[in-house]
């Protein structure tokens, strides 16, 4: 029997306050270093509070007003890589009555990948940024563009590093315009 692709869920009033965990969300959190999103911590708590960059919490913005307002889920996939390892994702963020939300995450695929310090948010940190694409996981890199965090990672020469840049996320254009036509076509990509 194959076994079940666990499902990392939570649940959001219509004010975006976080009213429900489950406990495979809680054991990804912990597993990713997330130590302090603890079921007491997060509920009662804004969603936006735990939503990094300005372009990010504004796109699940515009996520929630569609979802209540068709009242239809919206399907986007994602990234969420750590230091070794490419996890491919799909998030479903579902309406329900009251104005409420439920996010549901899948890890749809893994792939291991050579260590990537700037990955590592247990690293210590220069005083450096270093734009992320909270979906892709690629990095923009001036003036050549957004690259793989890997490409980034050989070209600004950190695999040796002893500090990283801070990571600050945003969306990058190619997946803006995914979403974007994805959500006026009913679902995102």
């Amino acid at each position: 029997m194959a076994a079940e692709i666990p499902r990392y869920r939570y649940r959001v009033d219509r004010d975006d306050l976080l009213i429900w965990v489950d406990s495979h969300w809680l054991g990804f959190a912990k597993e990713n270093g997330a130590t302090e999103l603890t079921q007491e911590y997060v509920i009662g708590r804004s969603l936006w509070n735990f939503v990094g960059g300005e372009s990010v919490c504004a796109l699940y913005q515009q996520v929630h007003s569609r979802v209540r307002s068709n009242n239809k889920p919206v399907v986007l996939p994602f990234r969420c890589d750590t230091p070794t390892l490419i996890r491919h994702m799909r998030m479903i963020i579902h309406p329900e009555e009251g104005g409420q939300i439920l996010y549901e995450s899948l890890l749809t695929k893994t792939e291991s990948q050579p260590y990537l310090g700037i990955l590592d948010m247990s690293r210590p940190r220069s005083n450096r940024i270093l734009t992320l694409c909270s979906c892709c996981k690629r990095a923009l890199l001036e003036p050549v563009g957004w690259l793989a965090a890997e490409d980034v990672s050989a070209r600004l020469k950190l695999f040796d590093a002893e500090r990283f840049p801070i990571m600050r996320e945003t969306i990058c254009p190619k997946c803006a315009e995914s979403m974007a036509n994805g959500l006026d076509n009913g679902n995102a990509a």
